[in-house]
This record gives structure tokens, sequence and C-alpha cells, in this order.
């Protein structure tokens, strides 16, 4: 869901009054992965980096890394966070947030590792930014909308 992570965002700090940005990074932090790929791969420009995610196994590179993608990851995470923070209510909300990013991953396509570093792969239906995707992703828009003009 390329675009529902920030959008998600944007409605959850719409419905909870301020601190959209946190929002919005806690919701798409498990990406930050993305950026060290094309990185590292040099994936560029933005139209190959967009072809190589929508066809991972041809292209051999899958964006969504196991530490990232995982409880692991969720958990780590969340006690940094809350190391940093100190605030249990804010550490909740992150959480929160962060688990929404591999609950909407989930119908991807792509292979995920939910339970790294155990190897067990989890793997979705829907293609990336596919129609449904799109639709979806609109609907999220709309709501964002309202939600902010509330």
């Amino acid at each position: 869901m390329i675009f529902l992570h920030f959008i998600l965002g944007l409605i959850a700090g719409g419905l909870y009054g301020s601190h959209t940005l946190f929002f919005i990074g806690a919701s798409m932090l498990p990406d930050i992965d993305h950026l060290y790929l094309i990185f590292k791969h040099k994936i560029f420009p933005m139209k190959r980096t967009i072809r190589v995610l929508k066809k991972e196994e041809k292209h051999g590179i899958h964006f969504k890394t196991p530490f990232m993608h995982s409880l692991l990851g969720l958990a780590f995470f969340t006690i940094l966070f809350y190391a940093i923070t100190q605030s249990n209510e804010f550490t909740l909300l992150f959480a929160l947030m962060y688990g929404s990013h591999l609950l909407l991953d989930w119908p991807d396509i792509d292979k995920k590792e939910y339970l790294f570093p155990y190897r067990k792969e989890f793997k979705g239906f829907l293609p990336i930014w596919s129609k449904t995707e799109k639709v979806i992703t609109f609907i999220a828009i709309i709501t964002a909308i309202i939600v902010h003009m509330a």
C-alpha cells in the first residue's frame, strides 16, 4: 500500500487533534528499509524505482526487509521509542501506527517475514498499486480530507 501509510498517519493526526507528523512518521517508519535498498542497489530514477517495486521477484530485490517488517521490529522500535520519550501514551500510539503498517502490507503480493527471525514467509494477493489499492487509497484520501475539515 504505497501511499496508504502516509494517509493513515494524516487521518490519525486529524482524529487525535494534533501531532500529525508523529503519526505519519510512526506509520511510515517500517519503510525506511526501502530507502536503504534503493541506495544500496542504485535504483534510480523514480520511474525505475517504481518499476522494480512492482516486480520485485523479476528484479530479485525485496523492499520489505525481514527486520523492519516484523513483529520483532515492532517490539524493538517501540521499546526504543519508549526509552527516548518515557511516554506511555505516545508509545502505545507509536506501536499502533507501526502495527497498522504491518497490517496494511499484509495484502500486498510481495513476501514478508512477520515472525522474523523465524523464516516463515507471508504473501498477500494484491499486486503493487493494483486497482483495488488505488480505490482504497482514494477512499482514504477523502476520509483524510473530511477528518481535517471537521
